[in-house]
């Protein structure tokens, strides 16, 4: 569970709304916008084409922003370059290559090779983030992942800049996809609580319940209740590519239970990279696009719980600056 310190409290201040919640525009994607891009009929995204579809949501979205989650091969550095990416707006910069490997049905997640938590500090990022995948009844999979979070979080530490962690669940062995479904809320709130017992500062969550599950507004409430009780840092949801009004039904009551905003991606932007004709493209980025955004960002607003409120570590500014020589004890890197 993470301590709070003055590099982390600026970054986490950098990536909130002054109301002290996220709205956060993810646009980290590799391996799945060129698997869009393929779908929509370009037949070998290269990286020009994926840079510019980048930078050009980024220029619509982040002025409505907190922060803006990018990739380090396509996105932060090149968003940066370009000054599409609004002064005002906190930069969180993925640690982990696309992607996952398999062995005998268990995902590891890696970090990208020539790229660490010293260089994002370095670019000017606001936060780390790293995502793993993760399911507390695998256990080699799962301990393997935890040392690569501990790893992670002793050099967020080390460069005092906050960490994002971004967590997938999957099934147990032996588990069909229908088991799944069922099981997903379990695994979900399972790992939260796993999870967030290690030095993180916000947790980027699933949707407890499985987009294939139960349609009850009762039930999904009381599955964030849940989710909020077992996150030890404050938490903010992803939208795992699901439709736009399922995405804002889903954050209403995750906010309702505590969440202290979104980290959202695919939910908002999806159609600024299917859409084939130029005139309708543009369009919708104009128009659609960020519409859906600020609903999403009045939501969190109106109804998330501030970063500072949530968690189990209280926050106390007396305790981050206790006088006027609080400096020589504060680590330089």
């Amino acid at each position: 569970m993470a301590a709070h310190s003055i590099g982390k409290v600026r970054g986490l201040t950098q990536l909130a709304t002054k109301g002290g919640v996220f709205a956060i525009l993810a646009l980290d994607q590799r391996g799945a916008l060129k698997r869009m891009m393929k779908a929509a009929g370009v037949s070998e995204p290269g990286y020009a084409h994926i840079v510019r579809t980048k930078l050009e949501i980024v220029r619509h979205l982040s002025p409505l922003a907190s922060g803006v989650l990018l990739d380090p091969e396509y996105g932060a550095a090149q968003c940066v370059a370009a000054l599409a990416l609004s002064g005002s707006t906190g930069l969180v910069a993925a640690l982990e290559q696309t992607g996952y490997s398999e062995e005998e049905g268990d995902r590891f997640a890696t970090v990208l090779e020539d790229w660490d938590v010293g260089k994002i500090k370095r670019m000017g990022a606001s936060a780390v983030k790293l995502l793993v995948y993760y399911n507390p009844h695998r256990r080699r999979a799962a301990g393997r992942q935890e040392k690569l979070i501990e790893e992670v979080a002793a050099a967020c530490r080390a460069y005092d800049i906050p960490f994002m962690l971004e967590a997938l669940v999957y099934p147990s062995e032996g588990m069909d996809a229908a088991a799944f479904v069922e099981a997903k809320e379990r695994l979900v709130i399972e790992s939260a609580e796993a999870l967030t017992r290690f030095d993180i500062d916000l947790y980027k969550v699933e949707f407890p319940v499985h987009p294939e599950g139960r349609r009850d507004p009762v039930y999904d409430a009381e599955a964030c209740q849940k989710l909020s009780a077992a996150c030890r840092t404050p938490w903010a949801l992803l939208s795992a590519g699901v439709p736009f009004e399922r995405y804002s039904q889903q954050l209403k009551a995750a906010c309702e239970a505590g969440a202290s905003g979104f980290v959202a991606g695919r939910a908002i932007w999806r159609e600024a990279v299917e859409l084939t004709d130029p005139q309708e493209r543009q369009t919708f980025m104009r128009t659609e696009m960020r519409r859906r955004f600020q609903q999403l960002a009045d939501c969190a607003e109106e109804r998330g719980r501030p970063w500072h409120e949530a968690g189990a570590l209280a926050y106390d500014a007396n305790q981050l600056v206790s006088g006027p020589d609080w400096f020589s004890s504060y680590p330089s890197i």
